[in-house]
This record gives C-alpha cells, structure tokens and sequence, in this order.
C-alpha cells in the first residue's frame, strides 16, 4: 500500500495545480506569495523528507521482498537493544535512534545481530515484540534529527515516529504510524509534529494516526496527515485525508473546494 513516500508527492502535486490556477486568476498579492513560498521552498525541502522516508522504508513488515538498505545508510545496535542509524545524503546527515517497547512503554533489549540490513533487524525486532505480547500492541519508537548544508543554507530538522505492531491479524504487521514525542507515556509516546528546514523555508507535518493494516485485505492508509510550509513572504497550510482507498483529498487552506488524488491512477482532480 502507499506509504510515507508517497504522501508528500501527493500534497506537491496538489499545491503546484493550486499554483498553476491562481497565478493567472488573481492579483491578491497573499495568494501570490503563497504560490511564490510553494516555489521557493517545497522542492528542497522534499528531498529532505525523502531522506527520512528511505529510513522508514525497512519499518515496512511482511513485505513480499526485501527491503535494501540505500547507500549510505550504516547501523548498529546498542548494549540496550536500541538500534542506531546513520544516513549521510547529498550534504547532510540524519541520525535515528530506533527503540522497542511492550504494549505498557516499557523498553525491551531484543538482540537484532544475526540480521544484516536495517529492515531485516525491524522485523526480527518487530516479531520478537509480537511473540512476547499476544494479543496486545507493542511499538517502535524513531527519534530523529537532521544536520547539513546545501547550497550555503544550513539544513536541520527533528521529530520522531512510532510504529504501531500488531495489525488485523494480530502478527507482526505495522498497524499504523504517527508522529509523536520520543517518550513514551504508559503506552506510545503522544502525537507532536516534525519538522525539516532549509535555509528560511521550514516544512512542519504530523498525523496523530495513520491506520495501514485494519483488516486483512486493507490497501490503502486511513487517517489525515497535516502540513505547514513557512517561507519568508507567507505560510501556506494543507491537509491530506486519507479514507482506505485509493482517492486522496487534499484541502489547502485559502482555495476553496479540494483536490483528489487517486493515487493509482494517478491523476488529480480538482473538486469544486
């Protein structure tokens, strides 16, 4: 089903055909420099975000095939069973701290050594977790932060995701994802936003639940993910509803009506 890569390919779309119609429909300087802010700031800061999507990637379970490490990626566990990575890209590097927890927030050391790449490790953890908790719903917690430069712009971002395991059938599925604090809090850690940012452009995005395993044949996320993009002449805010098919909806603050994205055929229709 789609996942986190996907998502703000999805909202770019939708923000760039918001762009193309109002540029030559108003004068109202606020729109325009909202369309100059998408402009500006999305593209980089998308290949930021990327980045932590390739990491997020191997939190993909029961996959048909296995997920590689991508180049520059390193890993290793630690003396309490934390696993921790390391991803140089282009510049910059994001560092992530992977931790597991019974479904009460207490941490577990699950030794992950007899697996190689990083995804591997997920889902010998991630099994280790379920078999240790039947009937209940264990979690992975990612803390994560961003350091670099690109183009003479200092690059920084942080934030973490938790990864609900359990699912419709009660193995080792990732049921859903959220991002939250790095705390848990007798269960997962609360929802709390992350952010990336370049130079004076900043991308913030959260979802407080996004389902990806409710029932056995379930393809596509449920849940909404929100987004705030900042740069210097205006912010400009959006939500993405995702429902278990395979439309999209996507709403921009400001522009009336809304935007669908069936992300199987991929195209985008604007909504009235």
């Amino acid at each position: 089903m789609p996942h986190f890569r996907s998502l703000l390919l999805l909202l770019g779309a939708a923000l760039f055909a918001a762009c193309d119609s109002k540029v030559t429909s108003t004068t109202d300087q606020t729109r325009l420099d909202q369309v100059q802010t998408v402009v500006d700031c999305f593209p980089g800061l998308y290949t930021k975000v990327d980045a932590l999507l390739d990491v997020a990637d191997s939190w993909r379970l029961r996959t048909s095939s296995a997920v590689p490490d991508p180049a520059g990626l390193s890993v290793s566990q630690g003396g309490s069973g934390e696993l921790n990575v390391t991803y140089a890209f282009n510049g910059c590097t994001m560092s992530m701290t992977i931790r597991a927890y019974d479904p009460a927030g207490a941490e577990q050391n699950i030794d992950a050594s007899s697996a190689s790449s990083l995804a591997d490790k997920i889902d010998l953890i991630a099994t280790a977790l379920r078999n240790a908790s039947p009937g209940g719903r264990p979690f992975l917690v990612g803390d994560w932060t961003l350091t670099g430069s690109k183009g003479g712009d200092a690059v920084s971002g942080s934030g973490t995701l938790t990864g609900i395991i359990g699912g419709s059938t009660n193995g080792n599925e990732l049921e859903e994802l959220r991002t939250t604090t790095a705390t848990p809090a007798g269960g997962p850690p609360p929802a709390a936003d992350s952010s990336v940012t370049e130079g004076a452009c900043v991308l913030t995005f959260g979802t407080a639940s996004l389902v990806t395993d409710a029932s056995p044949t379930q393809q596509y996320p449920i849940g909404t993910i929100d987004l705030s993009l900042t740069g210097p002449l205006a912010t400009v805010a959006a939500t993405m509803t995702f429902d278990g098919t395979s439309i999209v909806r996507i709403t921009i603050d400001g522009l009336p009506g809304r935007f669908d994205f069936d992300v199987d055929a991929r195209t985008l229709t604007v909504v009235p």
